[in-house]
């Protein structure tokens, strides 16, 4: 059998970044992958993208009540006693199941639409109030347009036109003023709490102009105006939230992330999550490499860990000094209790997509059967690199031997310890002489 000196990896189609962060912070996955229990490494792959999911959701649905919590503050501040509403607290994450999360999901999504429904109405109503109660002047003593004339030009059942007032349904000037407080509040009452200071002082203003409106049209065009600035307001405010959301989202996905560059983007959408920033292109570029870099760290975690869990139960062990050097530098020295002067390197090229392996001596030799034990030691691991390819296909890695070299063909090469326990300095070869 030939020796394997370079061997392509790729990924099942199962094996997805959320998949891969999961094995690396799961025990359960990487025990259940490591003794090949294919049905346990299904079910536990399950458990932890339902588990991911349920604390996505969490997260997002605590950012939500933060928002509404905030908005309720501040327009308490604005409008006092008039706002009664109290949202829900947010949920602490901990030792709940995903059940339990999810549970907690359901309920929340319907206390948050109470809430807030009733923090529109409560300060719709306090705006209106406001609005009339200042009326002064001239402004008081004018009768304010009727709101069932605001809507006198829609079609009757016979398709024509409704006068502008008719005589015989005159209202008292108190009706009439009812009449329109009531329609200003229902419109403001679809203002979302969350939408900006501007947009809602801007929707205010409009309001105020219709409830001044001393004639139909001027009354008519500013309620149409309240709408459309109402409209704009929550478009913006919807935008906001999907941004948040998707900010969320994406801090979840780097919550693990080491990258040198990956706290300034973390901070950056922290501030989208608070609303306070938009969740721009450049933002989106820099997380996706951010992502990208830890979706790569994910796979070489998981391949580094892979190959070493099947390696350990085939009877090899990390060699001193290279137990750090397993992902950041993807190189490993494996050597067996029965191999005193031998061990293989192992090199996880997770660009290339490729692993590595030589068969080195650790001492030298000072027999003539060191070439026949050399030999001997290839010819080993030969076979067990063949039952390690068996191993990495149940675990999702599908392996092709690219470059191979028959036992005892090229001389096996003495390699330098490393310097000290715990560097990153990568093992330097040299050849063994001759």
């Amino acid at each position: 059998m030939s020796g394997p000196k370079c061997t392509a990896y790729q990924f099942d189609e199962s094996l997805s970044p959320e998949a891969l962060r999961a094995v690396a912070r799961n025990a359960a996955l990487r025990e259940a992958t490591r003794r090949r229990e294919d049905a346990a490494r299904e079910a536990a792959l399950r458990a932890a993208a339902a588990r991911d999911a349920a604390v996505r959701a969490v997260r997002t649905r605590n950012a939500r009540l933060a928002a509404l919590t905030a908005s309720r503050e501040d327009l308490g501040e604005q409008y006092g006693s008039a706002i009664t509403v109290r949202p829900p607290e947010p949920l602490r994450l901990g030792t709940q199941s995903t059940a339990e999360l999810e549970a907690w999901c359901a309920e929340a999504d319907r206390t948050l639409a109470t809430a807030e429904r009733e923090l529109q109405e409560q300060t719709a109503r306090a705006v209106a109030t406001e609005l009339f109660a200042g009326m002064t002047g001239r402004t008081a003593e004018r009768r304010p347009v009727d709101a069932a004339e605001l809507f006198a030009d829609q079609p009757d059942a016979s398709g024509t036109v409704g006068s502008a007032r008719d005589a015989e349904a005159e209202h008292a000037d108190e009706t009439a003023r009812e009449d329109v407080e009531r329609t200003l509040t229902r419109v403001l009452s679809r203002l979302l709490p969350d939408c900006g200071t501007g947009d809602r002082t801007d929707a205010r203003l409009a309001a105020a102009r219709a409830a001044e409106a001393a004639t139909l049209d001027e009354a008519r065009t500013w309620l149409t105006e309240t709408r459309l600035r109402v409209q704009r307001a929550n478009a913006a405010a919807e935008t906001r939230r999907r941004d948040a959301d998707e900010a969320i989202g994406l801090l979840h996905d780097l919550e693990h992330a080491r990258e040198a560059d990956v706290d300034p983007v973390r901070a950056l959408l922290a501030e989208v999550a608070a609303g306070r920033r938009a969740l721009d292109e450049p933002l989106r570029r820099r997380v996706a490499d951010c992502r990208a870099a830890a979706d790569a760290e994910a796979e070489q975690q998981y391949v580094v860990d892979t190959v070493t869990d099947a390696l350990t139960d085939l009877g090899y062990h990390v060699g001193q000094g290279f137990e750090t050097l397993t992902v950041r530098d993807g190189s490993l020295r494996l050597s067996r209790s029965e191999w005193p002067e031998h061990a293989v390197n192992l090199v996880i090229d997770q660009q290339g997509g490729q692993m590595r392996t030589a068969v080195v001596r650790t001492a030298a030799g000072g027999g003539d059967d060191d070439a026949h034990i050399d030999v001997e030691r290839e010819e080993q691991w030969c076979q067990d690199f063949h039952e390690l390819r068996d191993r990495l296909a149940r675990a999702g890695l599908s392996t092709d031997v690219q470059v191979a070299v028959p036992p005892g063909q090229v001389p096996v090469p003495l390699v330098v310890p490393p310097v000290a326990a715990g560097t990153r300095a990568r093992p330097r070869y040299r050849e063994r002489d001759r």
